[in-house]
């Protein structure tokens, strides 16, 4: 998912200003928003450039830190259990990790 729309009213920005900064028309940068087309990497470069953020971060593949987001194709199930992960502190993820290698472990006998 595309981040334009949300980074362009951030900014306070119209859709004609967005367009005069990285030369473009207005029409694209609508088209962009409503998903009906998809901008050539020139212009996602110029978009990152802009916002001053990275190209991933605009695609929705990196969140805020730098990270990049994997879990775009994980179900509801695995994006919970991932998520819940990620809020545990160090040592108990270690803890969790052994637990999971233990359940698979068990199965496996």
């Amino acid at each position: 998912m595309l981040r334009i729309k949300t980074l362009r009213l951030e900014n306070d920005w119209s859709q004609r200003a967005l367009a005069a900064k990285i030369g473009s028309s207005q029409k694209a940068v609508d088209c962009w928003e409503k998903g009906q087309t998809e901008p050539t990497a020139g212009f996602l470069i110029k978009l990152a450039d802009c916002f001053g953020c990275s190209v991933d971060y605009l695609l929705g593949r990196e969140d805020d830190y730098g990270n990049v987001n994997v879990d775009s194709d994980l179900s509801e199930e695995e994006r919970g259990i991932l998520y819940a992960y990620r809020a545990l502190p160090a040592d108990e993820r270690k803890e969790l990790m052994r637990f999971a290698d233990y359940l698979a472990f068990r199965r496996e006998r």
